[in-house]
């Protein structure tokens, strides 16, 4: 015999919060989860030089069109997780043709050390050329891990919109 459940919002007991959202249609809508899209631009206070070469500190994203749950903060350049889980972190930058590098490449950090996972680092090796340059990660987090990422040799091309640079970080599972 099937059970049918008919409801419209999920709460966790004694929160006046929604968790979940099943509209008319049966999608289901998640208006908590935690994510933020941000992207690297010429307003960049930290360097707003072009190319943008500052190395060895966490890269201060500035231009922030997500930030669900705060888990972005601009001041540190920090993604952090509120709750543990799997989150997807995925990045791009354009590699500068001119910024006198051979290699351009930047690292990951969790915690403030070097994340050894697979994809931790991405880099291109052509120095005249410019190159989209791309990663996509699932990392297990633990309540308040923080990751962040640093150009480590070379420069990002910058442009005004930031179109050309990305980092997008959410809980998915």
């Amino acid at each position: 015999m099937a059970s049918i459940i008919n409801v419209d919002n999920i709460r966790a007991v004694g929160s006046s919060t929604t968790g979940i959202t099943v509209d008319s249609s049966g999608r289901v809508l998640f208006p908590q989860i935690p994510c933020a899209c941000v992207t690297l631009t010429t307003s960049n206070t930290q360097d707003s030089s072009n190319p943008y070469t500052t190395t060895g500190t966490a890269i201060l994203f500035d231009k922030v069109s997500v930030n669900q749950g705060s888990v972005y903060d601009s001041s540190n350049g920090r993604f952090t997780a509120p709750v543990a889980g799997i989150y997807e972190f995925s990045y791009s930058y354009l590699k500068d043709d001119d910024s006198g590098a051979n290699v351009t490449w930047v690292n990951l950090y969790k915690n403030g050390s070097t994340y050894t996972g697979a994809g931790a680092t991405a880099y291109d090796e052509n120095p005249t050329d410019y190159a989209q340059v791309s990663q996509k990660l699932l990392i297990d987090l633990a309540a308040n891990d923080y990751l962040t990422l640093q150009l480590m040799n070379g420069g990002i091309h910058l442009n005004a919109g930031g179109q050309y640079h990305s980092i997008v970080f959410k809980l998915v599972g």
